[in-house]
């Protein structure tokens, strides 16, 4: 069964979770499906922009709890952040400007691929942010460089540190999302955004999205792990992906209790 919907009307290629029974969460099955249609989307001859959007009540409620579970028995304790990041990534670095239509849950994964977006509209009563720390989780270093760029160190301090969750409305005013519209006009401005970058000139559109991209990067920090500023941290992924906390966390989560974290 396929976990993504893609299809092209015009010039605009539309990408759609299909996991509605599962609040659209990011298996790796569904990680794979969407940077296999990225990749097909890159070479469409009339593609001049894509809508990512989710099916059912939410955008996408964050990462696969199942795949998590494996992840934490796996020698590879990372695997699943790196698949991640490389679908981020192939979003941050798509020939065509991506937009995200935010509705409901954008929570964790899903939060992240907002960020990564090139734009994006998102439901007034969305509720978007990164509950990482109240399940024990790290997530990966470029999307903190990606949520620090586009909220402010002190405001992603908090949806970090904390877990904060904001509105549509509140995403807007921290700079997360573009613009935060009633819900019933969700359709309509997403839409309009789409067609005013799809009757933009293509290579002025490319060129932009390429030297956005550029300045991202050079303001971002360099995460190598020869001494530099971010030497360590996939070290400190890996110790908060193999946990006893996430485990802690992530039974928490399903008995809807408040967890009791040790920090081990």
């Amino acid at each position: 069964m396929a976990l993504l919907a893609a299809e092209v009307e015009g010039r605009v290629a539309r990408l759609t979770l299909t996991r509605p029974e599962r609040r659209n969460a990011m298996s790796l099955a569904m990680i794979e499906e969407l940077a296999a249609a990225l990749a097909d989307l890159a070479s469409h001859p009339d593609v001049r922009v894509a809508v990512l959007a989710g099916e059912g009540p939410d955008f996408c409620a964050g990462a696969d709890f199942a795949d998590i579970e494996a992840v934490r028995t796996s020698p590879d304790l990372a695997g699943y952040g790196r698949s991640f990041e490389a679908c981020l990534a192939a979003i941050e670095d798509h020939p065509v400007p991506v937009i995200a239509r935010v509705h409901g849950a954008a929570l964790g994964a899903g939060c992240q691929l907002a960020v990564a977006c090139d734009l994006a509209v998102a439901a007034e009563d969305a509720r978007l942010g990164i509950p990482a720390a109240r399940l024990g989780i790290l997530i990966n270093f470029e999307s903190v460089q990606r949520l620090v760029l586009a909220a402010g160190s002190k405001r992603a301090g908090e949806m970090l540190l904390t877990g904060r969750m904001l509105s549509g409305v509140e995403a807007e005013s921290w700079g997360v999302v573009n613009e935060a519209v009633p819900p019933g006009e969700l359709d309509e401005r997403t839409d309009s955004l789409a067609e005013a970058v799809a009757g933009a000139a293509p290579l002025s559109v490319r060129g932009a999205k390429r030297g956005i991209g550029i300045v991202r990067r050079s303001a971002s920090v360099d995460r190598g792990m020869e001494g530099g500023p971010a030497a360590g941290y996939d070290a400190l992924v890996a110790e908060a992906f193999g946990s006893h906390d996430l485990g802690e966390g992530l039974a928490a989560f399903r008995e809807r209790r408040r967890p009791e974290f040790g920090g081990r």
